[in-house]
């Protein structure tokens, strides 16, 4: 099973390299469901951080600090605050004013977060919309124990594998690409936005494609989720 990640976690690095030649693109290993062993065979294999979606999870398989970033990406819950501050190196899932204020209150010192954006307007799921995110970094100068230092995408899954299901996806992929690029551009001290999070297993080549800055990948690593 090791061997198998670690032959994933190559392949995958070797895709990157294809695609964007002479790029630096991040590989998280997303370890949901995944033992804290697997998640040090993914960093040993080559990935270079890895993202956790639920806080207690990550407290009961890090106990100790994994020795590579550790980002929430998963819905943070005001009442989780106090233990992720202490848990992660980076919130990658701020989707309203009211979790930055909790995060910005309890914080003793400046944490790297990432807006995380619902490019489909999907109701499932969390995250704000495109024109969210500009009045939202507006305002953003007010919490000085946060540093944006990106966006963390999420997209619909494709619903075949046609081309008009590709073209859908990868057009959301680009929108969010531009409104990462015209943020950025916008200056904000407080909000210099060097990351862009998208693209997970079932449709990591096209964000490389793209643009992305930083893939988030669980199944391409290890395999199907074990059942419970």
């Amino acid at each position: 099973m090791y061997e198998q990640i670690t032959e994933n976690v190559q392949r995958i690095l070797e895709m990157i390299h294809r695609i964007r030649p002479g790029e630096t693109v991040k590989l998280m290993a997303v370890t949901k469901t995944r033992t804290r062993e697997e998640a040090l065979i993914a960093l040993q294999a080559g990935a270079h951080l890895l993202g956790e979606n639920k806080v207690q999870e990550a407290l009961n398989k890090f106990p100790e600090k994994p020795p590579a970033p550790l980002h929430m990406i998963g819905h943070l819950q005001t009442n989780k605050v106090k233990y992720a501050i202490d848990l992660f190196d980076a919130i990658d899932s701020i989707d309203s004013e009211r979790i930055a204020d909790t995060l910005n209150r309890r914080l003793k010192t400046p944490m790297p977060v990432m807006l995380e954006i619902n490019a489909g307007k999907e109701p499932s799921k969390t995250g704000m919309f495109f024109e969210d995110v500009q009045p939202f970094l507006a305002k953003a100068e007010q919490w000085k124990n946060l540093r944006f230092i990106g966006m963390m995408a999420l997209f619909p899954a494709a619903a075949d594998k046609s081309s008009d299901e590709k073209k859908k996806i990868r057009d959301l992929m680009k929108e969010t690409g531009e409104l990462w690029r015209i943020a950025q551009q916008e200056g904000f001290p407080w909000a210099p936005l060097t990351e862009l999070s998208m693209g997970m297993s079932e449709d990591y080549e096209w964000a490389l494609e793209t643009g992305t800055t930083m893939i988030r990948l669980g199944t391409a690593i290890f395999g199907p989720r074990p059942k419970t």
